[in-house]
């Protein structure tokens, strides 16, 4: 709604990245970075990545970061929605693995393309261990 628009909190530049792709290879196979494309002039700073954490100031949503990521050349091309899960105190994993597993935290996943889903992911331990 335009009332949670206008209540968002404007945004600094320490909220945001930015970047721009550069050439790799992966597999054998050679990628072109952006300024390697003909049609791009040599030496562009043009980004091609950005994230951002936008946050609203309200009771509601106080200290809850919205996190949006937009970029050119991705590995994948896809939209969604992510929520994650505040962190609940106690490490299940600890004392049986000696290793800080509890680090995921859970998270409802709502893809809205390519292929339009909902997925929950839920970070538990194994019964008896």
């Amino acid at each position: 709604q335009v009332k949670v628009l206008r209540s968002m909190k404007p945004l600094r530049l320490e909220d945001v990245v930015i970047g721009q792709y550069k050439s790799h290879t992966k597999g054998g196979i050679t990628y072109p970075g952006y300024t390697e494309d003909k049609t791009v002039p040599k030496g562009s700073l043009t980004p091609t990545f950005a994230a951002a954490a936008l946050f609203i100031n309200n009771a509601r949503w106080d200290g809850v970061p919205f996190l949006m990521k937009a970029g050119k050349a991705l590995h994948t091309k896809q939209a969604e929605i992510r929520v994650q899960f505040r962190h609940v105190p106690g490490n299940l994993y600890k004392g049986s693995f000696g290793t800080d597993l509890d680090r995921a935290t859970n998270e409802l996943v709502i893809r809205v393309q390519p292929d339009e889903g909902i997925y929950l992911k839920i970070n538990n331990k194994i019964p008896g261990l």
